[in-house]
């Protein structure tokens, strides 16, 4: 599988450890091979989405990958990053655009404290063989009352994964508001999208902490 790395051997990803493996492969090509080849748009999509909804600073990207939607802020924005792949974060952090950049599994507590984030971005990291909606109580602890989050989750796995579930149990608790959805393609021009993949949509999901 890493030993040749593409979007179908992403999302076959079962274990962190087949997670590192095809990451640490792809990590120097992505940006020409995903990003750039397939016209994938939610780096630019996710970030416009957090602006336009009010988004501060200090933000947290989650599931950074090479960085694909720092690209997409103002040189002034205060960006930190979590992501499981040493080799991405070498190629992020080679990019100039993060203030500070950690080593993590989402699926594990983080060493970061309450309410240290006035936002939180995320794009491609909620998707078939990568984190379910078993991080979101985590990621919601560290963010601010009145934080922005905006993030990218794969409709079927939105199902599979009983999202609203577990969006309807933070509400309940008072943590943060009832998400809203935008369905958007994910491929900029249908016709360089990976193979069978052209139409493919997800959910732009933005939601408050209260």
């Amino acid at each position: 599988m890493a030993d040749d790395p593409d979007l179908e051997s992403a999302y076959a990803l079962e274990t962190p450890e087949d997670n590192l493996k095809l990451y640490g492969t792809w990590a120097e090509s992505y940006d020409a091979d995903f990003v750039e080849a397939t016209t994938y748009r939610f780096p630019e999509v996710v970030t416009r989405t957090y602006l336009e909804a009010g988004g501060g600073w200090p933000c947290l990207d989650v599931g950074y990958g090479t960085g694909a939607l720092a690209e997409h802020l103002a040189e002034d924005a205060v960006i930190d990053g979590i992501d499981l792949s040493p080799e991405m974060l070498a190629v992020a952090e080679g990019k100039g655009h993060y203030r500070s950049l950690f080593e993590a599994n989402l699926k594990e507590p983080l060493a970061l404290p309450d309410a240290a984030y006035a936002g939180l971005i995320s794009a491609g990291t909620f998707t078939h063989g990568h984190v379910g909606p078993e991080a979101l109580p985590e990621l919601v602890r560290i963010l601010a009352p009145g934080a922005v989050a905006v993030i990218s989750v794969r409709p079927q796995v939105w199902v599979e994964n009983e999202f609203d579930q577990s969006f309807e149990a933070l509400a309940g608790d008072g943590l943060v508001s009832a998400p809203v959805r935008a369905e958007e393609l994910v491929y900029a021009d249908p016709n360089k999208a990976p193979e069978g993949h052209g139409r493919d949509t997800g959910y732009i999901v933005t939601f408050r902490r209260l």
